[in-house]
This record gives C-alpha cells, sequence and structure tokens, in this order.
C-alpha cells in the first residue's frame, strides 16, 4: 500500500509540472503578443507623427468652402 501511495504521488507531481509548465507556456506567449501589439502601435504612431511633419501646411479658407452658401437663400423666411 506505500508503494501505491508512492506512485499516486509521483502521478500527481508530474500532472502538476505539465500543467505548471503548460501555464508557463501560455504566459510566455501572451506576453509575446502584448509586446508585439506595443511595437505595432509604436511603428503606428511613428508613422503618423513623420506623415503630419511630411504633410504640406495648407490653411483652409471658409470662402471657398462650397458648402457655405453665402447668399443666406436657406434661411426661412418669416411671413409678416
Amino acid at each position: 500500500m506505500d508503494g501505491l501511495d508512492g506512485r499516486a504521488r509521483a502521478f500527481a507531481a508530474l500532472c502538476c509540472e505539465e500543467r505548471f509548465m503548460t501555464t508557463t507556456f501560455q504566459k510566455r506567449q501572451k506576453e509575446m503578443k502584448r509586446i508585439e501589439k506595443r511595437k505595432m502601435k509604436e511603428e503606428k504612431r511613428a508613422q503618423r507623427k513623420q506623415d503630419k511633419t511630411n504633410a504640406p501646411e495648407v490653411e483652409h479658407d471658409p470662402a471657398s468652402d462650397p458648402t457655405i452658401d453665402w447668399n443666406h437663400s436657406n434661411e426661412i423666411s418669416s411671413p409678416e
């Protein structure tokens, strides 16, 4: 009966060790994914910054906006 307990303990230890290794592997994979995502965000941020500095500065002139009705013909006049 003593040998059976020893085998049971060895089996339990082996199962726990395997579960620990799987968990460690999953944690490592998760951390790698997190690091990769952070790098991609940094690259995007750097690209946007570069695009912003390379973009020609065009000042918007409201007078040239075709969506503005300068004659006010779209206003509703109330009959008096």
